[in-house]
């Protein structure tokens, strides 16, 4: 008797036990994070210094004219090498939220589904600022449920992105209603293990991602 009431202070003290898919998502994140972390310093700690040295031949190639044809090799593989750190870099930060922003991003997503026979209306009059992380993981929500828009036949679809103090983003489609499903529930899982509430209405197709921005209490 004492050991299962031990056995049920311990997982009270744990918080709720979370399921298979949640404990994936989680893993899946912190891979992510990590690859992340790695493309941010290899862009900071190799990209930066190289386009450094870059500039400084450069500057040399002015003051030793004899040396031009030396300096002018160095420089093309210095150039190579640049553009394999920036091509890993890129690989290990895929979302373009981290480059142009979360607005920059869903239109770039606009852009790549308007080939595919679907077209998306951005309407993006959000003025609060989120980390580049939530701005990666509410391009990637969006891109999970516009495919799934897509595959369900959708022609046209709207995404919407309101909010000063909260992000509210709203994704309504015309493609066959059908239950969230599998695909569905694995990307609310994602989105909820990010910090991103998800909201689906499958009567009329719409899709709601909100984030509410901590404010750091004022000392």
């Amino acid at each position: 008797m004492a050991r299962s009431t031990r056995l049920r202070d311990r997982r009270k003290a744990e918080g709720p036990v979370k399921s298979d898919a949640e404990q994936l998502a989680a893993l899946y994140i912190k891979a992510r994070s990590a690859l992340v972390q790695a493309g941010r310093a290899l862009h900071d700690y190799v990209g930066s210094p190289l386009t450094a040295a870059g500039v400084h031949l450069q500057l040399l190639r002015m003051d030793l004219p004899a040396a031009r044809v030396q300096i002018d090799e160095t420089l093309r593989i210095l150039e190579q090498a640049l553009d394999r750190v920036r091509s890993l870099s890129q690989d290990l930060c895929p979302s373009p939220a981290y480059r142009g922003g979360l607005k920059q991003a869903l239109l770039l997503l606009a852009d790549q589904y308007s080939s595919s026979g679907c077209h998306i209306d951005v309407d993006y009059s959000a003025t609060v600022a989120v980390p580049a992380e939530i701005a990666a993981a509410v391009h990637e929500t969006v891109e999970a449920v516009v495919e799934k828009a897509v595959s369900q036949g959708a022609s046209n679809a709207t995404i919407t992105a309101r909010g000063g103090g909260s992000l509210v983003v709203r994704i309504t489609d015309d493609g066959r209603k059908s239950a969230q499903g599998r695909a569905r529930s694995i990307t609310a899982t994602l989105a909820r293990q990010q910090g991103l509430k998800f909201e689906a209405d499958t009567g009329n197709g719409t899709i709601v991602i909100r984030y509410a921005v901590r404010r750091t209490p004022r000392g």
